[in-house]
Order: C-alpha cells, then structure tokens, then sequence
C-alpha cells in the first residue's frame, strides 16, 4: 500500500516542465485564433486567455 502512495507523489520539477509545455501550446493557439480575427472564435479566444492566466499563476507559486 506504501509502495502505492509514493508512486502517485508529484516531482514539482516535472510538473512545472509539463505546465511550461502546456503553456506554450495555449500561446500558439491564442496567437492563431488572434491572427484569424474570427467573431465566432472570441469565445474560444477567451476561454483559452482564462486557462493561459490559471497557468501562469500556478507557475508563480511552483516556483515562489
């Protein structure tokens, strides 16, 4: 059973890269979603703006 629970702890060091990677991929599409300019994507465009904030701010207290 111990063996079980140390196998699910997270290394803060691969969570961080994994949220650095995630990051990135939510740049590329807010970027292409802006240089599209489409009304219908706005929606799209702002949800994707709420998660890159989430992201940074959980990046900001990894690393604090």
């Amino acid at each position: 059973m111990l063996a079980n629970l140390n196998s699910l702890t997270v290394n803060p060091m691969f969570l961080r890269h994994d949220l650095l990677i995630e990051l990135g991929r939510l740049e590329v599409a807010i970027s292409d979603i802006r240089r599209e300019t489409s009304a219908n994507d706005q929606g799209n465009l702002s949800t994707l703006e709420t998660r890159r904030s989430t992201l940074s701010q959980t990046l900001d207290r990894i690393a604090g």
